[in-house]
């Protein structure tokens, strides 16, 4: 039902209909924040999922991996959009502009990256 290992980071969407949950057993998992069900698991990181963020006023998501990378979510539709790669090592910070226009991502290869 839930996270099979332990969940790292979560977001609300701004209307406070569904939670993006990130977890160390690879998935990012949507739940609907009215009866507490978990719509869908997410599946493409190749390690733990370290970070999950919405893009304000929407449910596209952007989540965090050790496996370095950035991923673009549409959270309604349960699909990815963009794999983003630059990072040599695990990612471990996410920061979404109140804009969307761009998002920030801070690894432990003593990187801060403006996507």
């Amino acid at each position: 039902y839930g996270h099979k290992l332990p969940a790292l980071g979560l977001d609300a969407s701004d209307d406070g209909s569904i939670l993006a949950t990130a977890g160390a057993d690879k998935s990012v998992r949507i739940w609907g924040l009215d009866f507490g069900d978990c719509h869908r698991a997410l599946y493409g990181h190749d390690d733990s999922v370290t970070e999950v963020r919405f893009v304000r006023g929407t449910h596209y998501l952007f989540t965090a991996s050790k496996d370095g990378t950035l991923r673009y979510w549409d959270a309604d539709r349960f699909t990815p959009i963009q794999i983003l790669g630059g990072h040599v090592a695990e990612t471990n910070a996410l920061a979404v502009s109140r804009t969307g226009a761009f998002v920030l991502t801070g690894g432990m290869d003593r990187q801060v990256r403006v996507w």
